[in-house]
């Protein structure tokens, strides 16, 4: 049963409910084949290194340098120099426990996909900004979402700094579900997949340890 925890807390670190959308927006952009693994693998990767860089006690700890050879696989398959704004950006984010720093975390996570997405249409594209808007929207709502946890871990995120001190828990998976329907909306593919990728978003959501 151990072990079987353990794979879960892995797996749920992972996020699967955001990685689906992520590959949805992939589809919507219509992401080559080599920018497709690149991106998969850079998101990985960031995880991975916040992880590392945050080490929770509730999550069980991924092999120490796993996150290295992932994004070098990233920037290998990804081959675009503005994967030089992500990397910036996802090291910010992990700073996101320092002092005077959580507050602009929603804007590092959207300047993250605003880059991903910019390497591959084009870093005046419409598109790239709507990427980095709605994910640093969707961040702010998993802030809310964590308000009394990050209270705790002395984060200075901005709900906690406007003095909200209870949980707003039912707000993320809203957000998430939006970005979906508009990165489904824009890949003209079947309706089924949108409930597909629903069902696998509520099934996995809860896996993530918080």
């Amino acid at each position: 049963m151990k072990t079987k925890n353990n794979l879960l807390n892995l797996i749920g670190q992972i996020r699967i409910y955001s990685l689906i959308d992520l590959i949805l927006l992939l589809i919507a952009i219509k992401a080559g084949s080599f920018q497709f693994v690149g991106v998969i693998l850079l998101h990985l990767g960031f995880l991975l290194f916040l992880e590392h860089s945050h080490k929770h006690k509730y999550r069980n700890p991924f092999p120490k340098y796993l996150w290295v050879f992932l994004i070098l696989g990233g920037v290998f398959f990804y081959k675009s120099f503005f994967v030089i704004g992500f990397l910036i950006f996802s090291f910010l984010y992990t700073k996101k426990n320092v002092a005077n720093l959580g507050i602009y975390s929603p804007i590092f996570r959207g300047f993250q996909n605003y880059f991903l997405a910019a390497g591959i249409i084009g870093f005046l594209n419409p598109l790239s900004f709507l990427a980095g808007g709605l994910l640093a929207l969707r961040n702010l709502a998993g802030d809310f979402r964590d308000v009394e946890k990050d209270k705790k871990e002395k984060l200075k995120t901005f709900p906690i700094i406007l003095g909200f001190k209870k949980d707003m828990k039912y707000v993320y998976l809203p957000s998430l579900f939006v970005t979906t329907l508009v990165w489904w909306n824009m890949s003209n593919i079947s309706v089924i997949w949108l409930i597909v990728v629903y069902l696998i978003q509520l099934g996995t959501y809860n896996l993530t340890p918080r």
